[in-house]
């Protein structure tokens, strides 16, 4: 047993940095995690991208060094210290290009593919189209309104509806006497985007 704790702590020292990138992506984004199988593989991926960059650093600061300018001993502290950097500015900037969809965005310019980088088509629509929507209830009641926030997924979570009013079937609207109305998604069966932005209103 004593054997076996030996080898696993490296290998989870070794493996940290790349869990911290995955947890700051997860933190931000609306990715669900994998499972355990899966965040092992995420982190272990990480981890080379990390420590790569981590090589790659060393080398500059060494050969700056051996040129005049010294910053002091690239050891394994320094190895350590650097690690973590990478590990955050990477995780900071994955999340980044997954939430503004920029990457995807710049692929899918030299048709490389056709996917977005947000989790869902459902959460795409609300991320990319934002304006005033009118969320279709099951008992086929209408709310109209600004979503200020929205379900990541369309089987869970709760709409938050800035400024609501119910709309009659001739269309006009019947203000609520409230400033925010929150609803359960499993209460609405579809979602329509309306051409009225806030700039619009």
């Amino acid at each position: 047993m004593d054997d076996l704790v030996k080898e696993v702590i490296p290998l989870l020292q070794y493996l940290i940095p790349g869990f911290l990138t995955a947890w700051i992506f997860y933190s931000l984004t609306a990715f669900k995690r994998p499972d355990t199988f899966g965040q092992i593989v995420q982190a272990l991926v990480f981890t080379f991208v990390i420590h790569g960059a981590v090589v790659g650093i060393g080398v500059l600061f060494i050969w700056i060094g051996d040129h005049g300018f010294d910053f002091g001993y690239w050891d394994k502290k320094a190895v350590s210290i650097w690690s973590f950097v990478v590990a955050v500015v990477l995780g900071l900037a994955s999340g980044y290009l997954a939430r503004n969809d920029s990457l995807h965005s710049l692929l899918r310019t030299i048709k490389l593919t056709s996917k977005t980088s947000h989790p869902t088509e459902w959460y795409s629509a609300f991320s990319q189209h934002k304006r005033f929507v009118v969320l279709n209830l099951v008992d086929e009641r209408r709310i109209y309104g600004w979503p200020m926030e929205w379900p990541s997924e369309p089987t869970q979570g709760q709409f938050v509806i800035f400024e609501p009013s119910w709309l009659a079937d001739d269309g006009s609207e019947i203000p609520m006497a409230a400033e925010l109305f929150v609803i359960d998604v499993t209460k609405v069966e579809w979602v329509e985007f309306t051409p009225k932005t806030w700039v619009d209103k």
